[in-house]
């Protein structure tokens, strides 16, 4: 290298070292959290979803007992429509999967 390529290599580095300088004069400092700031956030969102999942169980099984009071009334009052209600989503969720069965085997065979 020569004596020229030196001297614009240090005048480049300078430039660029300026430029960092006057950079971080314009830009703030990050603001790092502490330690304990980050770990009280964390408990904090482990709080609120513990709490929201709580409240979506609860929600769970009160549907749940509801579904299965109103089928065991119907039962009783009523059998005949129980089994009807009981066969026809039965033939329903069949014909869906043999529906679905076929399209699944013509969309792999227009693949190939």
């Amino acid at each position: 290298m020569s004596r020229s390529n030196e001297s614009q290599d240090q005048e480049i580095v300078q430039r660029l070292q300026q430029s960092m300088k006057a950079l971080d004069d314009v830009c703030e400092p990050a603001d790092i959290p502490s330690l304990a700031t980050l770990e009280s956030r964390v408990r904090e969102q482990r709080r609120i979803k513990r709490r929201a999942n709580l409240v979506e169980i609860i929600c769970f099984w009160l549907v749940a007992l509801m579904v299965i009071t109103l089928a065991t009334l119907l039962f009783v009052s009523s059998p005949a429509v129980y089994l009807g209600i009981q066969v026809l989503g039965t033939v329903i969720a069949v014909i869906a999967a043999a529906l679905w069965l076929v399209r699944h085997r013509k969309e792999t065979m227009h693949h190939e």
